[in-house]
C-alpha cells in the first residue's frame, strides 16, 4: 500500500481536504455506511456504500483490529499464491525434490518433500508478517494520529 502524503487516503485518490464532494463526511455522523439516525440516509447514496470521515481518538480499537486482520491476510498470499511469480523458488524447490530421491530413493519422503518446503514456506512468512505486525502495533499505529493525521 503506498500513500503519498498524510492527506492523501492510500490508493484511492480522495483527498481528505475535500470533506464536502464526498457523502457523509463531517456534516452527518456516518461511518461503513451506517446513518447515525433511522431514516436520515439522503437519497441518492446507495445503501452499501461506503464513507470516508476522518480518524477519531475513539476508533483507535476497531482501526488496531482492521489493520491486524489485514495484514495476517497476508501470509498465505507471501507463502502459496507468491510462488507463482518466482520461477527462481519453483526451480529450487523442484531441484530439491528431485535430489531427495535421488539420495534416498524414497518415492514416500520424496512426496513428502514438497509438503515440507511449502509448511517451512507458510511457517516463516507468518513469522516475519508477524514481526511486522509487533513492529507496527508499536511504532506508527500506536499513535495513529501523530504519525498519520498531522502534517509534516
Amino acid at each position: 500500500m503506498h500513500c503519498s502524503s498524510p492527506k492523501m487516503v492510500c490508493e484511492t485518490k480522495i483527498v481528505a481536504d475535500e470533506h464536502d464532494a464526498i457523502p457523509g463526511t463531517k456534516k452527518e455522523s456516518m461511518m461503513w455506511g451506517s446513518p447515525a439516525a433511522p431514516g436520515a440516509e439522503p437519497k441518492d447514496v446507495r445503501r452499501d456504500a461506503v464513507f470516508i470521515r476522518e480518524f477519531e481518538r475513539g476508533d483507535q480499537k476497531e482501526v488496531l483490529r482492521i489493520f491486524h486482520e489485514g495484514i495476517m491476510e497476508r501470509i498465505p498470499n507471501t507463502a502459496f499464491r507468491g510462488i507463482w511469480q518466482q520461477p527462481r523458488t519453483q526451480f529450487i524447490y523442484a531441484f530439491l525434490t528431485v535430489m531427495c530421491f535421488y539420495m534416498t530413493k524414497s518415492v514416500t519422503l520424496t512426496c513428502c518433500a514438497p509438503l515440507i518446503l511449502m509448511g517451512a514456506r507458510y511457517y516463516y512468512s507468518r513469522k516475519v508478517i508477524q514481526s511486522y505486525l509487533e513492529r507496527a502495533l508499536h511504532t506508527d499505529m500506536a499513535d495513529i494520529e501523530a504519525y498519520y493525521m498531522k502534517p509534516t
